[in-house]
């Protein structure tokens, strides 16, 4: 009797799981909500094999259950019925979107100084430095700072069709130090009636006979070419070494403007250097004296003597193939090059005095690939130390791989819960597994699931010292409902080829192509030791590319498009 009891238990348990409700469980965009963007989109799971509909509209179900749907939403309140269907049975659910476009702007209505900015936000400045105000308050109103100097108001079209823009600029002077050391205060006023509103503490005017000074410190300080910010950070100019002190002519938020040459300045984050100090030591330009150009079993050297630590940067050139550094704050004084015949990399050196100030190098390479290349200083003698080209064979090179992300830092997450720096990891090791077959030496940056910071993983490449490096990632953002592909990514035009042969190989399967992405300002990128690429597979967050990526046939196949990548950029190199 009881076990005629369990069948029929065991039946009606099968019975209600086929006929069951679907699941229906959002993962983005369902959330009641008010948008100003008339396209939505939604990510969310449901049993696979299920038919979706969004307000009548049919959007596909993946084989991981993954679904993405877009709706059109007009002004006003939008009710966005979502019904999906599986073995007969239905789940129904109703969300409402609140859309408000986005409206022109309006000129100030209320008796205030709506928005003012000070642009950029100085704290410390040089002589001559302009300061620039603008500010959002009552059309035909009188705004004044600085004591009294008036702002002019722009017309609406002047000011985006909006009225009561006024704006202004103040030519700082030294005499000015004690105005601007002041909190400085914007006044609006009309009909007899003010308002005001403080727009900085006070601004710190550099006094040019008491010279200030940074001196950058720890591992890879650098410069930035302006004030510019995405999630990437500004656009470095160049990656300094501790040790080189740099003339500070101004400073914005966190960020010191420093001068390289007479014609040249950047930006590097305080971070990175010591406390500012003032010196009236007079040091006259610094000049170069003769060179020595020379190798051993692994590097060529070209050695500069200097009368103190300068700043530089450097850069790639592949057509011709060379490496070219800027010296700044020197004059040439170099009577003589010598070379010896031990070198391997370096055809020749040559220089220019490009600026009165700024000596150019020019390093010409006797490879067809740039192999890598550092700077550093012994003492005041600047070296710039030139890799060798390997053996042009997978056997024997060196191959470091670093899978993006892990641990607390996940990386992108997939509607189905899939983690980036998981697939990260299985792509890694099938690609190391295979190069080692082909008889690479391969290292890893992270072996296991935990996360390492970007300062960590350039210190592991240092000690890896490898002949080449690609770092794996996957992709996330845009729409969820477009697949875009594949991409490879490059700093320095000399790694542009590595970055090319693995897009290539990428791009025989049935992907997109994303593009191949120069001058990208990613850490990892910026290395000049050595060829660096970073990979990123498809896009996590499009429910499409995610079943792909969940596909194990799939993952190995991408994994070997980067193995035959890399081949093709060591063949390509003979």
């Amino acid at each position: 009797m009881k076990k005629t009891l369990s069948f029929f238990t065991l039946l009606f348990l099968i019975g209600s799981s086929l006929y069951a409700q679907p699941e229906l469980r959002f993962v983005a965009g369902a959330q009641d909500t008010v948008r100003n963007n008339a396209h939505h989109f939604f990510r969310g799971m449901t049993e696979p094999g299920s038919h979706l509909t969004v307000n009548g509209t049919p959007f596909r179900v993946f084989h991981t259950g993954a679904f993405a749907a877009e709706v059109h939403l007009t002004e006003g309140n939008n009710r966005v019925s979502f019904v999906v269907t599986h073995n007969n049975q239905q789940t129904t659910r109703e969300l409402d979107i609140y859309f408000i476009p986005r409206r022109a702007p309006q000129a100030t209505t209320n008796f205030e100084i709506e928005t003012a900015e000070l642009i950029p936000n100085f704290s410390m400045i040089s002589a001559g430095d302009v300061l620039r105000v603008r500010v959002k308050t009552l059309p035909g109103s009188r705004v004044e700072w600085l004591d009294g100097i008036l702002l002019d108001e722009l017309c609406e079209e002047e000011g985006g069709g909006v009225a009561g823009i006024f704006t202004g600029q103040f030519v700082a002077n030294v005499s000015d130090s004690a105005l601007l050391a002041q909190p400085i205060v914007l006044t609006m006023s009309k009909d007899g009636q003010s308002v005001s509103r403080e727009i900085s503490q006070g601004i710190t005017v550099i006094c040019p006979t008491r010279p200030l000074y940074v001196r950058t410190r720890g591992a890879r300080p650098f410069l930035n070419y302006g004030l510019g910010q995405d999630r990437l950070g500004g656009s470095r100019m160049a990656t300094l070494v501790e040790g080189i002190d740099l003339r500070v002519t101004g400073k914005v938020d966190n960020l010191y403007r420093v001068q390289l040459s007479e014609n040249r300045w950047a930006w590097i984050p305080q971070t990175q250097v010591e406390p500012p100090r003032v010196n009236r030591l007079f040091r006259p330009m610094a000049l170069s004296s003769s060179w020595s150009v020379r190798g051993d079993d692994n590097y060529d050297y070209v050695s500069i003597a200097l009368s103190h630590r300068l700043p530089f940067r450097s850069f790639t050139e592949i057509d011709p193939n060379r490496i070219v550094v800027d010296i700044f704050g020197v004059a040439t004084n170099t009577t003589w090059i010598t070379q010896l015949f031990n070198t391997r990399a370096i055809s020749a050196v040559n220089y220019e005095q490009i600026d009165n100030d700024v000596l150019r190098i020019f390093i010409d390479l006797n490879t067809s690939r740039h192999w890598g290349h550092a700077i550093s200083y012994q003492g005041n003698l600047l070296v710039i130390r030139v890799t060798h080209e390997p053996r042009l064979r997978m056997r024997g090179m060196r191959i470091a791989l670093d899978a993006g992300h892990g641990g607390a830092a996940p990386g992108a997450i997939g509607t189905t819960g899939m983690r980036e720096s998981d697939v990260n990891m299985d792509i890694t090791m099938i690609v190391k597994r295979e190069l080692e077959r082909r008889g690479a030496i391969v290292t890893l940056t992270r072996t296991g699931d935990y996360d390492l910071t970007m300062a960590r993983r350039i210190e592991l490449l240092m000690e890896q010292n490898p002949d080449i490096v690609v770092s794996i990632h996957n992709n996330a953002g845009g729409n969820p409902l477009t697949t875009m592909g594949v991409s490879t990514y490059y700093r320095h035009i000399g790694h542009r080829h590595l970055s090319e042969a693995i897009l290539r190989r990428m791009l025989r399967l049935d992907v997109g192509n994303f593009g191949l992405v120069g001058a990208f300002n990613f850490s990892l990128n910026s290395l000049t030791e050595f060829p660096v690429v970073l990979v990123e597979g498809l896009f996590m967050s499009t429910p499409e590319d995610e079943a792909k990526l969940a596909d194990p046939r799939f993952i190995r196949n991408l994994s070997m498009e980067i193995v035959r990548g890399i081949e093709d950029f060591i063949r390509e190199a003979r």
